[in-house]
Parts: C-alpha cells; sequence; structure tokens
C-alpha cells in the first residue's frame, strides 16, 4: 500500500512537472533600443509558469534573470535590449520539461517627434478636459457590448459619448482660444461600472474602446504637437479598477493592500503625511486604505508592482510623446515609491514636467509636497503640486460675500515652497465646483477670478466650458456637464461665436483676451510677484521681469472705489505712465495721485517710465 502511493505521488509529480507553460500575454507589450531605461522587467501573464527558463531568439536581448512567484499564472523576467538592436519583432520562449511556448515582443526604434516631452511651465496655460464630456465624434463607439456600463447617457454618472476623436477636432479650437497645453483625465480600458471618469483602469496598456485606441491616442498627441499644442497624460499609481483581471488572480498577495473582503476603505488623513508631531499610524492608513470600494488599493512597496509601474508611466511616455504628467491621489501612494518613480522618469526625460494631485488647502503642508521644499524632509522629485490653497481662497473670495482677503492670505504663506511659479492654479477642475457656479452666474467676479488666474504666480490650468462660462452644479456629473455643441443632441453650439449666447461670447472673449495679455507680457508669467494687504477690498499687486512690469487691481465691492497709491510711490513715482491693457486707454502718475475702479471688477496696467 505504501509503495502504491508513493508510486503514485511520483506519477502525479510527473504530471504537473510536465504541464505546458502557456504565455497569454506580456507587459510591457514592446519596448525600444537606446533607451536609458534598457534593462526592464517583462511580466509574463499565463499558465503552469513555474519552472520556466527563458530565451529571446537573439544576442540582442538577455534574459538576466527569471523571477518565480507563488501563483503560476505570473512569471517576471528581466531582460536587457541591447542598444543597437535593430527594430523588429524578437520572440520569447518559455521551457519547462522539453515543452515551449513563445511570444512576440517587438523592439522599436526611438522615433522621438519634434516637440515632445518639453515639459510645462509657468509660460503655458492648460486645457483640462474630461472625454466623456466635451465633444462625441464617433458616436458608433459610444457603447460596447462586452463592456460594463448599464447607465443611460442622460445619467450624471452614465457615459455620454465624448471621445478622443471629438478631441483631436477641437484641437484648432483650442489653439484660437490661446491655451498651450491639453490635459485630459484617463482613457485606459475601464470596464465597470460608473467608467466614464476614467479613473478605475482595467487595462493599464490600453485605451478604453469606447475612447477610441492607442494608435488614435498616439494621433492626438501628434495632432496637438502639429498646432504646437502640449499633452499631459493623467495618470495612476495608487489604485484600479475593482473589475480588473488581477484581483481575481493577484500575481502577489501583497500586490494590493488588503483584500477583497476585508480592505475596509478607510479616512485619508493626508496632513499628518507631512505632520512632523503626527501619529504614523494616520499615514499608513491613508497610505493603504483604499480610496473607495470600487478601487483596490495598490501596493507600491512590492518591488515588482513598482517597476511594473514605473515601466508603464515610460511605455507611455515614449509610444505618444507625452510632455508631462499629472500624477492622480499623489499623498495616497507609498511615498519612497513616488520619489523613486519621478527620479526614473526623469532620468529618462530630464526636460519633462510632473504635476501632483494635493489636495490639501493648506499652504504649510501643501508645500511640503513640492521638491526641495525647506519644510520637507522627503526628497520627492516633484517639481508641480496642484494649488488647492488658493483654489478654496478663490472659493471664498468670489462667493457673494467673500473678501479677497482669503487671496492675500493665502499668497503670503509662499515661503514654504521651493518654487511657487510652478503650483498648477485654476479656478475649477472635474472634482470641485465650477467658478461660475462659484459666484451664482456673477460674470464681473468670474471676470475677476479669471484675471486672477493668468496674472498671479503659478501655472495655470483653464477646465473645459469654463472659458464660455459653463455654469454646472453641486454634483460630479454637473460639474463634469456636456460642453455644449459637443453632442448630437446640444442644444446650441458654444464652439462657435454664432452659436454662443450672448454671456458665452462674453465670457469667451474676455478668456481669451485675458490669455493674450499674459503671452504678450512675459512678466505675467515669469516675473516677481509683490502683493499688498486687501484694503476696503481692494487687492493689489506687481508682476516685474527686467524692464517689463504690470500691475493688477482687484476691486471687490458693488460700488467704484478710488484707491491712493502714496503707500506705493516707490513702485509709481511721478511721470510712470500706465497703460490699460483692457482698453489702451493711458494714465501718468501725479502728485496725490489715486486711480478709479469700476464695481467688481479688475484692471491690468502696464508701466513705463
Amino acid at each position: 500500500m505504501i509503495r502504491f502511493q508513493l508510486l503514485l505521488i511520483v506519477l502525479v509529480s510527473a504530471r504537473i512537472a510536465a504541464q505546458n507553460p502557456v504565455i497569454e500575454k506580456i507587459e510591457p507589450p514592446n519596448w525600444w533600443s537606446g533607451m536609458k531605461h534598457n534593462k526592464i522587467q517583462v511580466m509574463v501573464y499565463g499558465k503552469d509558469l513555474k519552472s520556466s527558463s527563458a530565451e529571446f531568439d537573439s544576442d540582442k536581448i538577455k534574459v538576466l534573470k527569471v523571477n518565480e512567484v507563488e501563483n503560476s499564472s505570473y512569471l517576471f523576467i528581466d531582460v536587457e535590449i541591447s542598444n543597437d538592436a535593430p527594430a523588429g519583432d524578437y520572440t520569447l520562449t518559455l521551457s519547462a520539461d522539453g515543452k515551449k511556448s513563445s511570444h512576440k515582443f517587438p523592439v522599436l526604434v526611438r522615433q522621438g517627434s519634434e516637440g515632445s516631452f518639453r515639459g510645462f511651465n509657468p509660460k503655458d496655460i492648460i486645457y483640462l478636459i474630461t472625454p466623456d464630456r466635451f465633444v462625441n465624434a464617433d458616436t458608433t463607439n459610444d457603447f460596447a457590448a462586452d463592456m460594463n456600463d448599464r447607465f443611460p447617457a442622460d445619467s450624471h454618472i452614465g457615459r455620454h459619448g465624448g471621445d478622443l476623436q471629438g478631441i483631436i477636432n477641437k484641437l484648432s479650437y483650442m489653439k484660437e482660444l490661446g491655451v498651450t497645453a491639453v490635459w485630459i483625465t484617463p482613457v485606459v480600458e475601464n470596464n465597470t461600472r460608473v467608467s466614464y471618469h476614467g479613473y478605475a483602469a482595467t487595462d493599464l496598456y490600453k485605451v478604453d474602446k469606447r475612447f477610441g485606441s492607442n494608435e488614435l491616442y498616439k494621433k492626438f498627441v501628434d495632432e496637438a504637437h502639429k498646432l504646437g499644442l502640449k499633452v499631459i497624460y493623467d495618470h495612476v499609481n495608487n489604485h484600479i479598477g475593482i473589475t480588473h483581471p488581477w484581483i481575481n488572480n493577484l500575481p502577489m498577495k501583497d500586490w494590493i493592500n488588503g483584500t477583497v473582503k476585508e480592505h475596509h476603505t478607510t479616512p485619508h488623513f493626508n496632513v499628518a503625511i507631512k505632520d512632523p508631531n503626527g501619529d504614523q499610524t494616520l499615514t499608513r492608513y491613508s497610505q493603504t486604505g483604499w480610496f473607495v470600494n470600487e478601487m483596490p488599493d495598490l501596493n507600491q512597496r512590492n518591488p515588482f508592482l513598482a517597476r511594473y509601474l514605473i515601466q508603464n508611466t515610460i511605455w507611455w511616455i515614449e509610444m505618444t510623446g507625452l510632455d508631462g504628467i499629472r500624477e492622480d491621489t499623489y499623498p495616497y501612494p507609498d511615498q519612497e515609491y513616488l520619489s523613486t518613480w519621478a527620479a526614473e522618469i526623469f532620468k529618462e526625460y530630464p526636460d519633462f514636467n510632473i504635476v501632483g494631485e494635493v489636495w490639501i488647502g493648506d499652504p504649510l503642508i501643501l508645500s511640503c509636497f513640492q521638491k526641495d521644499s525647506p519644510l520637507s524632509k522627503i526628497k520627492t522629485n516633484l517639481p508641480s503640486v496642484t494649488d488647492f490653497a488658493l483654489r478654496d481662497a478663490v472659493e471664498k473670495a468670489f462667493a457673494p460675500k467673500g473678501s479677497l482677503s482669503e487671496i492675500y492670505e493665502t499668497i503670503s504663506r509662499d515661503a514654504g515652497y521651493s518654487n511657487p511659479n510652478y503650483l498648477v492654479t485654476f479656478l475649477d477642475n472635474h472634482d470641485i465646483t465650477r467658478i461660475m457656479f462659484i459666484t451664482d452666474g456673477n460674470l464681473n467676479k468670474y471676470k475677476m477670478a479669471v484675471t486672477l488666474l493668468l496674472t498671479t504666480r503659478g501655472i495655470p490650468q483653464i477646465y473645459y466650458g469654463t472659458e464660455v462660462g459653463l455654469k454646472g452644479g453641486p454634483d460630479h456629473g454637473s460639474i463634469r456637464a456636456d460642453f455644449p455643441g459637443g453632442f448630437p443632441n446640444s442644444g446650441h453650439d458654444a464652439f462657435t461665436s454664432e452659436g454662443r449666447t450672448d454671456i458665452e461670447n462674453e465670457a469667451y472673449n474676455f478668456v481669451k483676451k485675458m490669455i493674450s495679455i499674459r503671452k504678450d507680457n512675459p512678466e505675467l508669467s515669469e516675473g516677481k510677484l509683490t502683493h499688498y494687504p486687501v484694503m476696503k477690498e481692494i487687492y493689489c499687486y506687481f508682476r516685474e521681469l527686467g524692464s517689463e512690469h504690470s500691475f493688477v487691481l482687484l476691486n471687490n465691492n458693488k460700488q467704484k472705489e478710488s484707491i491712493n497709491l502714496s503707500l506705493l510711490s516707490h513702485k509709481l513715482p511721478e511721470g510712470t505712465r500706465l497703460k490699460n491693457l483692457f482698453t489702451g486707454e493711458e494714465k501718468i502718475v501725479t502728485k496725490d495721485f489715486s486711480l478709479e475702479l469700476e464695481p467688481e471688477s479688475a484692471v491690468i496696467y502696464k508701466l513705463s517710465r
């Protein structure tokens, strides 16, 4: 009996060992010769991959190491690609007990089209788009039978049909408006419920077919570059969608934080991450808790996942020629990983830029996430952060009974930033109420806010539709309302002056004029900011770059106000000529000179002597 049992064990073991390794997919799906990252880790998906050896059909790709993990459906292979490897399809072959499985692995030669990898800076004006709500140019891809989405198009949380082709079709509109960079929220596959927003990825290497394809995304970048527009990619290190194939078959037990059954979403104590007196348990909650139930939290402390995410980011940059990245939910992933992630990107693309979404309204804490902050001990390698502090001040200042002191006091706390000019500033975005909703439709306050955005320090971002005064509402669905004229059932077309309402044209023309003023006067984007405490609800500041000086005033009163400039005599000595950049009207500073400001208005003066 014992002898029979031993024989059975031997036979079963031999049968298991003789199973065929099967390669079903590999990621990244290709790579390039001539990259600084010429040593990569190929993630192999398949069956019975344990105990496999690996080789390529050319000495231009060397297998350095085969890394087995506990799940035999995955294998991680370290490879080195020769810098002189010619373009072509190479073959990866796995072998186990004489059984083989092969898969093509294309190697491309770097193209590096002109205008790629340029980064973004204070000279730029970013235009943010939620693709599903912008323009539906291809109605044939609105829904797919094999994709999870059961919401009708008229639902706030349903897909409305906007796509990449729609964005391509309106690039000339953006160019005419004057913006210089386009940031679109994620378009990778989201085969989940409530999938229109793009932040619940189910395939990190594939554009969702309801938006288009990888090839169409590449075309979008190319067409933008032809018009001189940069492209910013919205990337997510922190989480994926609950229906990602990984979730039902994790490569490793610690691939995600927690489990589907016991993950427990947690409060996000973002301030605690940079709090010198904080309990680090709170930091762990923020960085390992799930964002929401539908978005499993990735564990970047796993070295294989960390390498996967870094390579995935570089792959999208190289494949498409991107110019920058907006990193979603920046405080939530492991911060040491994020520092390495950014460093690896800048190693490959030194002129690149990354802005981290840090949803914190306190400048003291917010500044700690920017690289070289005097207040932070962590080397973040992050050049830009989203200026939620200023945006919170904008919401308070331009509300019906708000005060401009909110703006002054917020900017007065810039000392913690290593470079406040690299903050990405905004009045609204895809997660927060629109500026026209905040002002309750007050077009004058709207214009004041736009003037502030385009004349204060930072890299300004405009949310699609804000340029035509789109009001939206308090919830995500209405914040991400359809652009008028972008859909077959639109009542009118706000992409054209003929189709816009009078109010939409007034808003559009003002935004376009302000962008033009910013571009024509470099001190407004690059100059030193000197501002003054708010008195009688008047906020004023100078932007100065060499001999180029501008003077900006905001009057938040419902009546005309006069401002005596005696306190600014050192900035505005007698004989200084003031040219109104809106009207062209000129004034000369004299003794006891004062300026009269219209109710709820902004004015920009160019100074000359």
